[in-house]
């Protein structure tokens, strides 16, 4: 369901909040087709396999990139260039993940984790969230319960900046206690960077990798909310005993990521573009966030949602005798208003009146007649 509402998002005439795309407006796509035939005219290794994990001149580039905006000093060698991140998403699983294992998660979380994970027979536990990211208090009882019946989680997985889908921010407070938690129960975390370069607000954001002087963080990071989901480049942070086992498994899945992006992507790095086309892209979503955010108290004043401070979200909690999917689909079908119902991102059920907004792709000017058409099935 939530697959085939994307799809239809993607016909000219809808309206589509539905999407986890960068508006391709703002992604500056002359560049790239300059940095291109660059690539196809200088480098002959464009059209040849790569190293596994990644040439090595991104991957140093890649580690001095985690050291000035993640506070993260990193070394090449513990990098692994992935397909995006969800390819690196896939291969925790596949390592990390036995039949039966537990991951605990954030309640609601990134839908397509959950299903990437699930054929490796996980089970997940969802720990509640509020306005400052996960309830690490919860978490704490949770893990105090599975320690009385003798059962211990493989994994915590968090998105604290921009969190999708509610597009919330973890507080540092927060992040410091889930580290500590991590510590005390001896618990690797997968912390998912994917929405880390697009903050809005002054606030404190620090990676939880940079706190981790005990290598049980794998930071899990993604050019495609900046650069463009179509250049398919993102990459593994990983503890260094962890290196090796993930490059074997990676080699025969794919060989390598794609090479003329693993270029384009070291040239926007080793040029020096990435922080114009960063700040691009924030003051674009900004304005559309702000313009979303107006036009929900101007329509749906009463109704319960997010204020993001980071990513390409925003999720409303609607009236309790509202279905999240039928509205998704009729407000689709008669006013071509895309959108996602919030329920598949939840684990335990519950969500079914939940509804997630994209505010990065749909033009400036049809957002409020988006949420305009939407409001009419929600009085």
């Amino acid at each position: 369901m939530v697959s085939k509402i994307a799809e239809k998002s993607k016909v000219t005439r809808v309206i589509s909040f539905a999407a986890g795309d960068p508006d391709p407006d703002v992604i500056p796509r002359a560049l790239y087709a300059n940095l291109a035939k660059r690539v196809f005219e200088e480098e002959r290794k464009s059209v040849i396999y790569s190293p596994t994990e990644g040439i090595p001149e991104l991957r140093e580039e890649i580690a001095r990139f985690m050291g000035i905006y993640e506070g993260v000093e990193a070394s090449p060698s513990d990098i692994i260039v992935t397909v995006g991140g969800s390819q690196a998403l896939d291969l925790i699983g596949k390592l990390m993940i036995d039949p039966g294992d537990i991951v605990i998660v954030e309640n609601p979380s990134y839908v397509n984790t959950l299903l990437v994970w699930k054929p490796y027979g996980v089970r997940l536990i969802g720990i509640p969230m509020d306005e400052n990211g996960m309830n690490t208090h919860s978490l704490e009882s949770k893990l105090r319960e599975l320690k009385a019946d003798g059962k211990f989680p493989k994994l915590i997985y968090t998105i604290p900046t921009g969190q999708n889908p509610t597009g919330i921010t973890m507080s540092l407070d927060r992040r410091k206690h889930l580290y500590e938690i991590a510590s005390q129960y001896d618990l690797l975390i997968v912390e998912d960077g994917a929405y880390n370069h697009l903050v809005y607000e002054q606030v404190e954001v620090k990676s939880i990798k940079s706190m981790d002087v005990e290598e049980r963080v794998i930071f899990v990071g993604s050019f495609s909310k900046v650069l463009g989901t179509g250049l398919r480049v993102g990459w593994l942070h990983l503890p260094r005993e962890l290196v090796d086992v993930f490059k074997a498994a990676k080699g025969p899945a794919d060989m390598c990521a794609p090479v003329p992006s693993q270029l384009i992507v070291y040239k926007i790095l080793k040029e020096g573009l990435f922080k114009e086309i960063k700040e691009n892209a924030i003051k674009a979503y900004k304005e559309k966030r702000d313009l979303m955010l107006d036009a929900i108290d101007k329509y749906l004043h009463g109704v319960k949602h997010t204020h993001p401070v980071a990513g390409m979200f925003i999720f409303l909690w609607l009236p309790e005798h509202i279905n999240g999917w039928k509205l998704a689909e009729e407000v689709l079908e008669k006013k071509a208003v895309a959108t996602i119902p919030g329920a598949p991102f939840y684990t335990d059920q519950t969500g079914g009146n939940t509804l997630r907004l994209n505010f990065s792709m749909a033009p400036r000017e049809l957002i409020e007649r988006g949420i305009k058409d939407l409001a009419e099935f929600i009085k």
